[in-house]
């Protein structure tokens, strides 16, 4: 109890500096935490969640292939993949000893018939739908896997059904299409009712379709193609791939034969399981010499996924270079206050007057690191507490699409290196009596209120002096 009470009393004659480690190591504990965890779950993100990511691999026309694309010359879509094209990759795929499921999305221009009208905003401008197929988008989804990769953003449906994509049926479902809640609201269309589209190629050949469903866009487009890009998306009537076919907008074979709008963009994605498989392909391709010039081997979903870690890239670099700097900073704070706290002036009287009193070292000792833990120890188990339930929600703030928190393993790191940290300071800060020389136990220099014994000696032998002188 006497080393207890002492500890206590020497901090609260000194409530600044107690309250000043305390905050520190409470700020510093909390920031620590929350930092790591960032920097911890960033590394995982390009890491082991990336290895383990579902890997598409995608084969479509490059950068500058795009550039000779044209919404309003229909000769420029021989630059689109073919049947044909993709049979040669699905060839080296297979004598790779691979299996792999596919999807196919297929796009073409479509022109509105009799009374329906497009939804303003594309950049085709004053062209004639003869040059530029028309202002509608008519794209076909093999699977509900093609439709939720959709380039043109992924979508809801906010009212009827979605489409069927059942594939092995012998009478599927070929006139439901889903427009957009822009498209219905503009036609006065509902779910149910009819609607008649007409080809790009000639205004005369028309297809009806029933309304199915009406759809909402809950993402933007990252479409590639300048042909969809300059109509608004909004234009875009969604079927399967069945219907896609009934009407006539797919020639599976004949490929030179046809030309002009009757050509559809045709996006064929292959499932490459994981990351490393994408890889494995794209390494088999290379070796046959694919892609043939102009095209390019990608993986949308692994894309996306890196995009998606762009903002936690971000914070989590500025939190790396944050978190280092709050560490070396108040690191160096909390040792400056333990040795100012253990080395002042005062701390020599008090010393010197416990050593007199009968106080050993080794309590003396003890104290001083007693007077380390209260002002750090319950700090540091508030400030680890906080950051661990709260690293969550402040890094869904500041780096939202990436769950962040702080895992088993860092919080027991943060506990060792924290408690180790606080046993360093407070085995410092009782190497003070180690240094504390005897020689300093009169040297007290009025501190405590009185007068030293030296200087009573040799004020009493002076007066002496002078009664003697006189």
């Amino acid at each position: 109890m006497f080393v207890l009470s002492n500890a206590w009393r020497a901090l609260t004659r000194s409530k600044g500096r107690t309250v000043l480690t305390a905050l520190i190591t409470l700020v510093v504990t909390f920031g620590t935490v929350a930092g790591l965890a960032i920097v911890q779950e960033n590394h995982t993100a390009h890491t082991d969640d990336y290895d383990v990511q579902k890997a598409t691999l995608a084969v479509r026309p490059s950068a500058a292939s795009w550039k000779k694309v044209s919404p309003t010359d229909s000769a420029s879509t021989k630059h689109y993949m073919t049947w044909t094209d993709y049979t040669e990759y699905a060839t080296i795929i297979q004598q790779a000893g691979v299996t792999l499921d596919f999807t196919v999305t297929e796009t073409v221009p479509a022109r509105v018939s009799g009374d329906l009208k497009a939804v303003s905003g594309d950049s085709l401008g004053s062209a004639s739908d003869d040059k530029t197929g028309g202002q509608l988008i008519w794209r076909a989804f093999w699977t509900k896997d093609a439709a939720s990769a959709s380039d043109l953003g992924t979508f809801k449906i906010v009212s009827g059904k979605n489409l069927s994509y059942d594939n092995q049926s012998s009478d599927p479902d070929t006139t439901s299409a889903l427009v957009s809640s822009a498209f219905a609201k503009a036609n006065n269309l509902k779910v149910g009712d009819k609607f008649k589209v007409a080809t790009a190629s000639d205004a005369s050949t028309t297809y009806e379709l029933t309304v199915r469903g009406i759809y909402e866009y809950t993402a933007g487009s990252t479409a590639d193609n300048p042909v969809v890009t300059a109509r608004n998306r909004e234009n875009a009537i969604f079927t399967n791939y069945q219907t896609f076919a009934e009407a006539g907008l797919d020639p599976q074979t004949g490929d030179s034969s046809v030309s002009g709008w009757k050509v559809p963009d045709l996006n064929v994605v292959f499932n490459a399981s994981d990351a490393a498989g994408y890889k494995k392909l794209v390494n088999t391709f290379k070796k046959s010499k694919l892609p043939a010039s102009g095209y390019t081997v990608s993986s949308p979903s692994l894309e996306a996924y890196n995009k998606s870690l762009e903002p936690l890239d971000a914070v989590a670099g500025n939190v790396k270079t944050g978190t280092i700097v709050l560490l070396a900073v108040g690191g160096v704070l909390l040792l400056a206050l333990v040795l100012v706290g253990v080395w002042g002036p005062k701390r020599d009287d008090e010393i010197g007057m416990a050593l007199v009193s009968g106080v050993s070292r080794g309590r003396l000792g003890w104290q001083l690191m007693l007077e380390v833990f209260f002002t750090t120890l319950p700090f540091y188990v508030i400030g680890l507490v906080a950051g661990v339930f709260s690293t969550k929600p402040l890094a869904a703030a500041i780096a939202s699409g990436h769950e962040v928190t702080a895992s088993s393993s860092l919080i027991w790191q943060m506990v060792w290196g924290g408690l180790g940290t606080i046993v360093v300071l407070a085995i410092l800060a009782a190497l003070r009596l180690a240094f504390y020389r005897a020689d300093k136990l009169f040297a007290a220099d009025g501190d405590w209120g009185s007068v030293s014994e030296t200087e009573t000696i040799e004020s009493e032998s002076n007066h002496d002096d002078a009664e003697a002188q006189a």
